[in-house]
C-alpha cells in the first residue's frame, strides 16, 4: 500500500539515484558504462539505466556513445569546469 503519493518503486528509484550521486560525490571524475556502474554499486543494470536517464533529464549526468559502450559521467565535474566556464 502506498504511503502518501509514493509507492515502493518510486522510493526504490529515489534510493538508487542517491546511491549514484553519492558515488559521484566520492568519485567526481568517474566515467563508466551502465554495466560498470551496476557492478560497482551492486544494483541491477536496468534499475541503474532508469535512474541515470532521470539524472540526465534533470541535467546532472550526461552520456556519450551508443549502446553497450555508452559512457555516463557527471555533467559538470572538476574535469569539465573549464568547459563549463568557457
Amino acid at each position: 500500500m502506498p504511503i502518501g503519493n509514493y509507492d515502493n518503486q518510486s522510493i526504490d528509484n529515489a534510493i538508487i539515484k542517491i546511491e549514484i550521486l553519492s558515488f559521484f560525490l566520492a568519485n567526481p571524475h568517474m566515467r563508466d558504462t551502465l554495466k560498470g556502474f551496476s557492478m560497482r554499486l551492486f544494483i541491477n543494470q536496468k534499475l541503474i539505466s532508469e535512474a541515470m536517464e532521470e539524472l540526465i533529464d534533470v541535467g546532472i549526468v550526461e552520456k556519450s556513445g551508443m549502446s553497450d559502450r555508452t559512457i555516463y559521467r557527471l555533467k559538470i565535474s572538476y574535469a569539465t569546469l573549464e568547459e563549463y566556464l568557457a
